[in-house]
């Protein structure tokens, strides 16, 4: 059964001397060298406080997924916010597509109602979706 399973976590990967970019292109190796293998696919929406991330594939390998990243020291704070069956897959073309939140998606945070910062903590699992599939239409990247 295909599932789809939303949360998000505070960025731990640190700013100093690069680290953050550093740390986020090893992720998103990792990631999709990963999913790949497990046939998962889907987004991570990042900013500098916070990853939000959609995954999709069958239910036993998202939920092997989710568990290693609530053990991954490079989150804390990790929140579900959704999880549900799906008929098909969004992000299919993507074992995990790269959305960065930064202020030059203003016009975009507007449109979700967003405001100033991304705080997922004040968006449900529909709201992050949407505004994935808005990012990923706007190209998603592989890494940084």
């Amino acid at each position: 059964m295909l599932t789809r399973l939303i949360y998000h976590s505070e960025n731990h990967l640190g700013a100093a001397d690069g680290k953050m970019i550093v740390g986020l292109n090893a992720i998103m190796d990792a990631a999709n060298r990963n999913n790949q293998r497990l046939n998962v696919t889907g987004a991570l929406l990042f900013d500098t406080l916070w990853f939000v991330q959609i995954l999709e594939g069958e239910r036993e390998a998202v939920s092997a997924t989710f568990r290693r990243i609530v053990t991954d020291e490079r989150h804390d704070g990790v929140t579900l916010m959704d999880v549900r069956p799906i008929k098909e897959r969004l992000f299919g073309n993507w074992w995990m597509g790269l959305g960065l939140l930064r202020g030059d998606n203003r016009p975009l945070y507007e449109r979700h109602s967003i405001g100033q910062r991304l705080d997922p903590r004040r968006l449900t699992g529909e709201q992050v979706l949407a505004l994935a599939l808005d990012l990923a239409a706007t190209g998603l990247n592989r890494r940084l």
